[in-house]
């Protein structure tokens, strides 16, 4: 019987820490128009990814006719003045390009995925979707619908109803900030096709709009490209609207009525800041800390030792100007008004500041993951067009990420601490309130609201 042969595994090799990263930097130029051309070049992104910011804040809708900037936006893709119908999506699915519409407060854009190779003619049809759109009135009675049966099922679903009301309670209701960007039933209902189009002929055009590129061009100068085929676009009659200077509602406490609900959906927070704000960086490291990790300081307790969620979080939202932040999650209706106490126990860090641990640990997930959610393209071009479309420059995400790197426990808890006043907190709890109000009273809840009707 033979021995075995004795072996040694080699060492294994010391992981070095990651390297400096930083965003791409792209190249600045302007078209004839004066629509601003902001150009990435990434060797190997075979797939080009074009996103046209435009400048159409939300809060310049009619108040009667909100929703139109989205059932507008929709439209574009169902046909052209040169291609209608059907005609034109056959043209781009012969060209392997996608198009898409993303909505916000701060405006929408219109944006292209397509294979380089196909570049030229994409581009002329992207153009034709965005400066000679049909916009018919049958496609726009059928987006219409669409939204409303969107909109029915928001009121159905228990957590978008709680982050809907939270956000109609955290916002005075004089900001478009306070409603939903795509337009709530009674204005959405308005909306017709004489109205989209009067929308796109006053409010789209190339003042005050963005270009994004990114990618691999294959030898195509985009610079020419872009020239080629938005160039030449003008509207003498665009209206532009300033954005709005969101402002804060008074605080509220509401429950909102299911009768018989097993679970309820809470969202406990306030008015917040936007990623211009000088405390930003600490703020969401503080919030990192607080509710954004599995092992955070809300989900250790309120899933991990008490069991009484899937999963909490804490997140901000910001807004170009100003924003919120809130603890959201689901919860048993039977512990919901502890877990609700616990939850602004745990949200008060007046008598426990951040640590350096979890300063650490916060700041190397946001910096780690970067070169990951910025690796393709398209998000590329999704951040440079985010940042267009809010105002932070296109050096944004260089600039924060050094910025993540010099928070300190010190500054992670004074800036949250300017933020997160416990006792001034607006509650929206969805669920039902025969089990959930009177525990919530006890608690000091004194001016709770019970909403019992959501029609």
């Amino acid at each position: 019987m033979s021995t075995p042969t004795s072996w040694h595994a080699d060492p294994q090799p010391e992981v070095a820490a990651p390297g400096a990263w930083s965003f791409p930097e792209p190249v600045l130029s302007t078209l004839g128009n004066g629509i601003e051309l902001v150009c990435f070049d990434l060797p190997g992104q075979h797939v080009v990814a074009a996103h046209l910011v435009l400048d159409t804040p939300l809060n310049g809708e009619d108040r009667d006719l909100e929703g139109v900037t989205t059932i507008a936006a929709r439209t574009m893709d169902e046909g052209t003045l040169a291609h209608p119908g059907e005609e034109f999506a056959e043209l781009l699915e012969t060209e392997g390009a996608g198009f898409g519409i993303e909505v916000s407060l701060s405006g929408f854009q219109a944006v292209l995925d397509v294979p380089a190779s196909h570049l030229e003619r994409a581009f002329e049809l992207f153009s034709e979707a965005v400066t000679q759109p049909q916009i018919s009135d049958a496609d726009v009675a059928r987006h219409v619908q669409i939204r409303l049966a969107q909109i029915e099922q928001a009121y159905a679903n228990s957590a978008q109803l709680a982050s809907m009301a939270f956000r109609e309670s955290v916002f005075d209701p004089s900001s478009r900030a306070s409603r939903m960007s795509g337009g709530e039933a009674v204005s959405v209902a308005k909306v017709d096709g004489a109205a989209a189009r009067r929308f796109h002929a006053e409010r789209v055009g190339p003042a005050g709009a963005s270009l994004v590129l990114a990618g691999d061009f294959g030898g195509v100068d985009p610079h020419a490209l872009a020239e080629r085929w938005f160039g030449g676009w003008s509207n003498d009659a665009q209206v532009r609207t300033p954005h709005e200077q969101t402002a804060p509602g008074p605080r509220r406490h509401v429950v909102l009525h299911r009768p018989g609900a097993v679970q309820a959906d809470v969202r406990y927070g306030g008015f917040g800041i936007d990623r211009s704000d000088p405390r930003w960086p600490a703020a969401s490291v503080a919030t990192y800390a607080m509710g954004g990790a599995f092992l955070s300081r809300l989900n250790a307790v309120l899933r991990e030792e008490k069991g009484y969620t899937y999963g909490v979080r804490m997140s901000l939202t910001p807004l170009r100007e100003a924003g919120s932040f809130a603890i959201g999650g689901s919860f048993r209706t039977d512990v919901v008004a502890d877990a609700v106490r616990l939850a602004g126990e745990i949200a008060d860090v007046a008598d426990r500041p951040f640590t350096a641990a979890e300063v650490a640990d916060a700041v190397t997930y946001s910096t780690g993951i970067s070169p990951l959610r910025y690796a393709t393209a398209d998000g590329v071009a999704d951040q440079a067009a985010v940042n267009r479309l809010v105002g932070l420059g296109d050096d944004y995400v260089t600039r924060n990420l050094a910025e993540l790197r010099e928070v300190t426990p010190e500054s992670a808890t004074q800036a949250y601490a300017s933020l997160v006043d416990v006792d001034a907190l607006t509650l929206v709890v969805v669920g039902d309130a025969d089990v959930i109000a009177d525990p919530l009273r006890e608690l000091g809840f004194d001016d709770l609201e019970v909403v019992r009707t959501l029609d």
